[in-house]
């Protein structure tokens, strides 16, 4: 064992070279393996070897690359993320190794004959002249054919993994890669590494572009560049854009391959168009000109799809209209429901319309519009379907209307890679009604309307000032926007909505207007009144901040040492250069020349440190009670709310996933407090995740095999930490999962998630942190789509200067659709 390298996570890479004991415990399924292997430089010794491989056999020798690690339970492990296998170093390990099943038909008896004939010859034998392996007795011609075809197979498999790992691919990848490419994958592999990044979930473009340069890709090759235009179209989605210009293209291919291509660009794009890589529209810009604007295929067709759908809907139904305003008056009266005049309007004008919108925000009532729409449809004689994007969102639905609604993906089904309903087998249904149409992105939207009936009518419902949808495309407002179809609005608030402060804030945010949220600290009686919604004033210190008082610290550190050497020995102190980097001079930045230096250097605390350098702190702030806002949300999480609000379901709403209050430091610091590790409790590491039972997940991606789609919520029912597998409980309806371990990588902790993760969902508390660390994610429909999330509660903390900056702060980024366009035109 020798060390190698230190990673760019820290961690130390070692080499453990040694025979492989015996195996135990090999999972053909992805090749996790634990063996007992005795090391060169401890021949008398074993130690345990968890890897990726697949397939290992006893006697192998083998160089296994990664780290030391100690499992709670099991102790000592070494951890290999490589593992390359060389010839058996001695006859006896080749003796085990041959006999051990790598060869169908060579048993231990057999492989002890075979090594006492052709002793140290015996791999030449089966790599040159496996033939002569009829010379051992017991060996016929049957049973030369059944050894030759098994070396032939091991052989690949092996030439394979070699070549996988060479060029820098993990052992877990290289074991996915050849179960799916196979005997093919050097082939594939070497014809377009790009593939990777498109085949495994996991493997992105940067990579595969190592792998593509690993294996001899010129950095400026046609094909390297072609790869890199096609990743930077389909990231593109990530931001919501269906389609970019040249000019954007050529700045993000020159900031991903470090390459400038403006002068071939133009070609290289035609080149594209011609050989149908990418598409193109003319699209009118803001400037009033048109230009050719680049799609990715799928999105070019889903956008020209959709326009057209809409476009060519057909006629509007004949309705009696006194019959039906007739049937509203009666119906809501027996059910002692009260429509204002928008809700009435609204309920006559979409059973009227073939495409229409209901459009509105919290408490204007289109959830009870929604239910006597319904009814009136199914009293017309007509079915009617329900759907949502989430599944919470579909079980609201179905609690409030009281008849089944379907997440989207569900009512589409999913069968051999692709929805099982669409134009040739379309949906059973006279009226479909889609609720949180926000969320649609132009995909979802295309595969939904390929499944409609030519002759159905379709009510999409929806605010189009929450924040829009997490894929490409910005569908209700851009349908909204065209003016197209018709649109009912709902603008009137009822008097119950008015008395909840959740909603009466949401629509003074959505105004752009600051709302005063009470704090427990100025007013602790306000726990006791059961408010539902609160701020709590706090704070937490920026990089920026603890930069500087580590400077202030180090600077008046280097004064005392000055001060301690010139009383000892003037020269001796001249003469020696400091242990540490001290601050020998400062200069005071303009935002921190308010700050007592002699106050930073005696604070003892965190806390402390944060409240020397802020101009002023908040006469509310948990900074006063020694807490900061990150103390202030544990507090909330474990203590604050279960007592005062009882046992409920709470969610933490981050702007963002980094800083100290993203979402991935919330979600480490929650665990640690509310499903800590404990001796026996199960526990699996994926990565720099830690999953254990009783941990709050969210899956991130959309994996229509497992039927469990990107923004699901859940709970880790079971491990097992042998075959590394999992089940989750998923909300709403608690369905069980079961995950293998391949699938695991598409989980994530899910105390606190991001703001946009839980469109669509309701929680019974939401908590939402708020500080100018987030500046770059505040704006006003981000805290408008937070705040409505919460059912019973909404909780704030952090300052009221970044819930001004966000509530002021409107998203005027653009997302880049042609939608508007084309059903304008």
């Amino acid at each position: 064992m020798r060390p190698q390298a230190v990673n760019h996570t820290g961690v130390i890479n070692e080499v453990l070279k040694g025979i492989v004991d015996r195996v135990t415990y090999h999972n053909p399924d992805n090749g996790w393996s634990i063996l007992r292997v005795m090391p060169f430089n401890n021949p008398n010794g074993q130690e345990t070897v968890i890897v990726h491989q697949t397939k290992v056999f006893a006697g192998a020798t083998m160089e296994f690359q990664g780290s030391w690690t100690v499992h709670p339970k099991y102790g000592r492990q070494f951890q290999a993320t490589v593992a390359k296998e060389n010839k058996p170093a001695t006859t006896a390990a080749l003796e085990k190794y041959i006999g051990s099943g790598l060869i169908k038909g060579v048993g231990p008896k057999t492989a002890k004959k075979i090594v006492k004939h052709f002793h140290k010859e015996t791999l030449d034998i089966f790599e040159k002249d496996i033939e002569r392996l009829t010379e051992v007795p017991g060996i016929a011609h049957k049973k030369l054919d059944m050894i030759s075809e098994a070396w032939t197979e091991h052989k690949a498999i092996r030439e394979v993994m070699m070549f996988l790992q060479s060029h820098g691919i993990s052992t877990l990848f290289a074991v996915r890669i050849y179960k799916e490419y196979e005997d093919d994958a050097i082939r594939l592999v070497t014809d377009d590494p790009y593939r990777l990044a498109n085949d495994f979930y996991g493997i992105g473009f940067f990579s595969a572009d190592k792998v593509a340069l690993s294996i001899g890709l010129e950095p400026n090759s046609q094909q390297r560049i072609l790869a890199g235009i096609k990743h930077v179209l389909a990231a593109s989605r990530n931001f919501g854009h269906c389609y970019l210009t040249a000019s954007q293209i050529d700045k993000e291919v020159k900031e991903l391959l470090q390459l400038d291509l403006s002068e071939k660009l133009i070609d290289l794009l035609k080149f594209m168009e011609k050989e149908k890589l990418l598409m193109v529209r003319e699209l009118l810009q803001d400037n009033g000109l048109t230009e050719p604007c680049y799609y990715s295929k799928s999105l070019f067709f889903d956008e020209l799809y959709v326009s057209r759908r809409i476009s060519d809907i057909g006629d509007p139904p004949q309705i009696n209209e006194d019959r039906v305003e007739n049937w509203i008056s009666r119906y809501c009266e027996i059910k002692q429901i009260s429509l204002s005049h928008e809700q009435a309007a609204s309920v006559k004008g979409v059973v009227g319309e073939k495409f229409s919108i209901l459009t509105g925000g919290p408490g204007c009532g289109k959830t009870t519009t929604t239910l006597v729409i319904v009814k009136l449809i199914e009293a017309m004689g007509l079915k009617v379907l329900l759907a949502a994007p989430t599944g919470r969102a579909a079980q609201r639905m179905m609690d409030v209307i009281g008849k089944e609604s379907k997440t989207i993906h569900r009512l589409l089904g999913w069968q051999g890679g692709k929805f099982k309903k669409d134009e040739e087998t379309p949906l059973k249904t006279d009226f479909l009604i889609v609720d949180e149409c926000s969320m649609l992105d132009i995909n979802l939207t295309a595969s939904l309307l390929k499944a409609v009936p030519k002759n159905a009518q379709v009510l999409f419902i929806g605010d189009s000032d929450q924040l829009p949808s997490v894929g490409a495309g910005n569908v209700l407002k851009d349908i909204i926007a065209s003016e197209s179809v018709p649109c009912f609005r709902l603008t009137k608030i009822f008097r119950q909505a008015q008395e909840s402060l959740i909603i009466k804030y949401a629509h003074q945010i959505n105004s752009g207007d600051l709302p005063w949220i009470k704090s427990p600290f100025k007013k602790p009686e306000i726990w006791t009144d059961k408010t539902d919604c609160l701020f709590f004033d706090s704070d937490e210190a920026t990089q920026e901040q603890i930069s500087f008082i580590a400077r202030i610290k180090r600077f008046y550190d280097f004064q005392a040492e000055i001060e301690n050497k010139e009383s000892e020995d003037l020269y001796e102190f001249r003469v020696q250069e400091p242990v540490v980097p001290y601050e020998t001079e400062i200069t005071i930045p303009k935002k921190f020349q308010h700050v007592n230096l002699d106050q930073v250097y005696q604070a003892e605390t965190k806390i402390e440190e944060l409240v020397s350098v802020l101009k002023k702190v908040h006469p509310w702030s948990s900074l006063h009670y020694s807490l900061s806002a990150l103390d202030v949300v544990r507090n909330l999480y474990q203590e604050w709310i279960p007592k005062y609000y009882g046992n409920c379901e709470i969610q933490v709403l981050s702007p963002m996933t980094r800083g100290s209050l993203g979402t991935i430091s919330l979600n480490k610091m929650i665990q640690e407090t509310s499903n800590p590790y404990i001796e026996g409790k199960k526990q699996l590491k994926v990565g720099e995740r830690i999953f254990r039972i009783g941990d709050r997940v969210i899956h991130r991606r959309n994996n229509y095999d497992l039927g469990v789609f990107n923004g699901d919520i859940g709970v880790i029912q079971d491990i097992d930490n042998i075959d590394l597998t999992c089940s989750v409980a998923f909300y709403p309806d608690l369905r069980l999962v079961h995950y293998k371990q391949n699938d695991i990588m598409e989980l994530d902790l899910a105390y606190a998630i991001t703001i946009h993760k839980s469109q669509g969902s309701e929680f019974e508390v939401v908590i939402i942190p708020i500080l100018t660390q987030h500046f770059k994610m505040l704006f006003r429909n981000l805290i408008y789509t937070g705040i409505t999330r919460a059912k019973k509660l909404a909780v704030f903390v952090g300052t009221r200067r970044a819930m001004a900056m966000a509530v002021q702060n409107q998203d005027i980024s653009k997302r880049q659709t042609a939608l508007q366009e084309l059903l304008i035109n």
